[in-house]
């Protein structure tokens, strides 16, 4: 059981986010909201293929870096943080999409990308607290 407890420490050691991580996943989702809400059906899909295609970037070189990749599916109780980025991503891009084609108010596609881009940022590093945590008390 020792080993075990010593493997999972170790791995959660390995699992430290860098610094410019979250806040880089944080701009393209805040740009994709920016996207949605304000430019035209190319500049919307345009947007969501570049969220996509960075997305596959980021997770690669963190993949790289530490060796290992946690889905947040299975992450246990961790996952519950992505879960609710999930809801927020959800919300801000209907209400970027909304905003943008009923009433053209851009100062609110601009208040929902912060909101996104500062929640991203909060949840994306509450989950990598929280699965470090689980990871050392072998939960």
């Amino acid at each position: 059981m020792a080993a075990i407890a010593s493997v999972r420490a170790a791995l959660a050691d390995r699992l430290v986010t860098p610094w410019w991580y979250h806040p880089g996943f944080a701009a393209l989702l805040g740009g994709c909201v920016l996207a949605l809400g304000l430019g035209d059906v190319f500049v919307k899909i345009g947007g969501f293929l570049l969220l996509i295609a960075c997305s596959a970037l980021l997770a690669r070189a963190y993949r790289r870096m530490t060796g290992v990749w946690v889905s947040g599916y299975e992450a246990g109780q961790a996952g519950r943080w992505l879960g609710m980025l999930g809801v927020l991503t959800g919300l801000t891009f209907v209400g970027a999409l909304a905003a943008g084609a009923v009433s053209g108010l851009q100062w609110l596609v601009y208040g929902l990308a912060v909101v996104e881009c500062a929640g991203t940022v909060v949840l994306c590093r509450r989950f990598d607290t929280e699965l470090r945590a689980g990871l050392r008390a072998g939960a």
